[in-house]
């Protein structure tokens, strides 16, 4: 064949354009009000192709005298930020996997966005036919965890045309210390989400994502500061739909008493020699001191292992105009002020398993050896009725829940499964409940609630202290098929067949529900039972389990009349009322 000089230079204009067009598919950009983010594309489970914005900053760094303030809008920048791999980690350190080192950085506000389709700049913007969005927060007790994208990743949700958002916010005493005065407030942690939404609401539009269809959910602490947000006046508007996963505001580890809080700080004050007696002071004191350090303070709270659960939580905020809240999210969600908008929210089978696997494996047993020798005074401690209930009431539940659950048996191996249907109620089952009715009695929007039971070929029981024995669908093991958190945690463990289907069926019914507010608008190969909200005081639920998709009702009948029964102090609410009937079984 004969090339002509014409044939050849058509050949090397051709080979340019072909060139520039890949470089602009490996370098998507993005306008927003702060300026111009360039990102990378990437590849779904399904080798769909989506473009990801990574390590954008949504608020100026929380440093120096910036520490435990609310967060501050970003300000602009020059030029094109490069938005293609993660930001740092907050500073934390894993208290649950009883990690000894302190990872992260404070310069930590930054989120992830991840598109199906970036608009194109020269066409017209109507945020109508947008995609929905979902933002994620991550959980880890508000004390470790981060939105990055090894660990909540984008590849399973972005076969659906669906934006993603994942983010940081600050964690432990940088993110929830609170004097509870108006010099330290607290809910820091709280307020970077409130501003991630705000953000969102301002730029979304600008990666095809509609404002007006934002979808909060979260697991465990996440799941609780979702419906947190339902109750503060500070995210009202920035969102419309919402998912607890395994977490809500009315579960016992979820709110700091009144008091308490200001205690802690003081305890952190004295260790760093800081004045105590001037909240301002003190808190000027602890903007000088060291991240890490102050962090490290996490042990000096911990009396049985890691117990009680999360010592700095969300706080009641005195009245201002920036509080996050002003009163127990119980009494919102009792009185009717908690948003009125579709509430998806459920629990694991197992959820205990989050603090049972390491009672056994830790110190050769000696942490469950003395649940069972020393009940009554542990009891109340990790349990956490001992936080809400007066002392003449805590003996008499402890009492109540040793002989409820164990019937005279010791607490060994022989009755694990008792001690994590315990700790599940405890920490997790009754509180869902509680919120489910209240919500119910005096909202109009759907709440849909779930029981996930489906068992797969890893559990979080590994993180959680041991992979040896069974400890059932685990907390957290329903994040496997929502993210591609076990290419991290348990690279070893191949996805099998059955959990590439529960990854279509959670990913389908978590985007229907962002899209449509109803996470079975239709029925389909993949949803094979419709999902219908709470009509009744049985509280009807949809189980998600390896054979089935099936609605039920009345969870655990036995151990709901039990807690239902228990003085209403567990719900930190009447401490001193006892209800009739239990001085009768008691």
């Amino acid at each position: 064949m004969v090339w002509t000089l014409a044939s050849l230079l058509w050949l090397f204009a051709n080979l340019i354009t072909i060139s520039l067009c890949q470089e602009k598919e490996e370098s998507p950009k993005v306008q927003i009000k702060n300026g111009t983010l360039i990102g990378s594309f990437m590849r779904t489970r399904n080798q769909r192709k989506f473009a990801g914005f990574r390590g954008i900053p949504y608020a100026l760094p929380p440093l120096g005298k910036l520490r435990f303030e609310p967060p501050q809008p970003m300000t602009s920048w020059k030029g094109t930020l490069d938005a293609r791999n993660d930001a740092s980690i907050c500073t934390q350190r894993n208290i649950y996997t009883h990690q000894e080192e302190i990872v992260g950085s404070e310069d930590c506000l930054y989120l992830n966005v991840y598109t199906p389709k970036v608009p194109n700049t020269n066409e017209e913007k109507n945020p109508r036919h947008n995609f929905p969005v979902m933002v994620w927060f991550h959980g880890g007790g508000w004390v470790t965890g981060a939105g990055h994208s090894e660990f909540y990743g984008p590849k399973f949700f972005l076969d659906h045309d669906v934006v993603l958002v994942t983010l940081n916010f600050r964690l432990g005493p940088l993110g929830f210390l609170s004097t509870e005065d108006l010099v330290s407030p607290g809910n820091q942690g709280l307020k970077d989400q409130v501003q991630v939404l705000r953000w969102i609401n301002e730029n979304i539009a600008a990666f095809g994502g509609d404002p007006n269809r934002v979808t909060i959910f979260g697991e465990s602490a996440g799941g609780a500061s979702v419906h947190y947000h339902m109750t503060s006046n500070l995210s009202k508007g920035l969102f419309q739909r919402a998912i607890s996963q395994s977490g809500n505001a009315h579960c016992p580890w979820t709110l700091t008493r009144p008091g308490e809080a200001k205690k802690k700080a003081g305890t952190i004050g004295k260790l760093f020699n800081c004045p105590t007696d001037d909240s301002m002071a003190m808190i000027n004191c602890l903007k000088t001191k060291d991240a890490s350090d102050i962090i490290g303070t996490d042990q000096t709270f911990q009396e049985f292992d890691y117990c009680p659960m999360i010592p700095f939580r969300p706080v009641i905020e005195p009245d201002h105009s920036n509080a996050f809240i002003t009163k127990d999210p119980i009494v919102s969600t009792k009185i009717g002020t908690v948003l009125d908008i579709p509430w998806m929210i459920g629990v694991t089978s197992e959820e205990g398993s989050l603090r049972v696997p390491s009672l056994y494996t830790l110190h050769d047993g000696e942490l469950i050896k003395k649940m069972n020798d020393d009940f009554p005074n542990v009891a109340p401690l990790t349990l956490l009725h001992g936080e809400t209930c007066p002392d003449h009431l805590r003996d008499i539940i402890s009492h109540a829940i040793r002989e409820f659950y164990f019937k005279g048996n010791p607490i060994d191996n022989s009755t694990r499964f008792q001690v994590i249907d315990m700790y599940s109620d405890a920490w997790f089952n009754h509180c869902t409940r509680t919120a489910i009715r209240d919500f119910y009695k005096t909202q109009s929007s759907p709440i849909y609630y779930y029981y996930f039971s489906y068992k797969g070929s890893a559990s979080f029981s590994k993180i959680f202290g041991d992979d040896s024995m069974d400890y059932g669908v685990t907390h957290a093991d329903d994040l496997q098929y929502l993210f591609p958190v076990g290419e991290q945690l348990f690279p070893d463990v191949p996805l099998s067949k059955e959990d590439h289907k529960m990854i279509d069926i959670m990913t389908l019914l978590w985007f229907n529900f962002a899209k449509s507010g109803n996470p079975t608008p239709e029925i389909t190969e993949t949803i094979t039972e419709k999902w219908k909200p709470v009509k009744s005081e049985s509280l009807e639920y949809y189980r998600i389990s390896n054979s089935i998709l099936s609605m039920s009702d009345d969870l655990h009948p036995e151990r709901r009349k039990f807690w239902d029964n228990l003085p209403e102090c567990i719900n930190r609410d009447n401490a001193n009322k006892i209800p009739h009937g239990i001085k009768e079984e008691l």
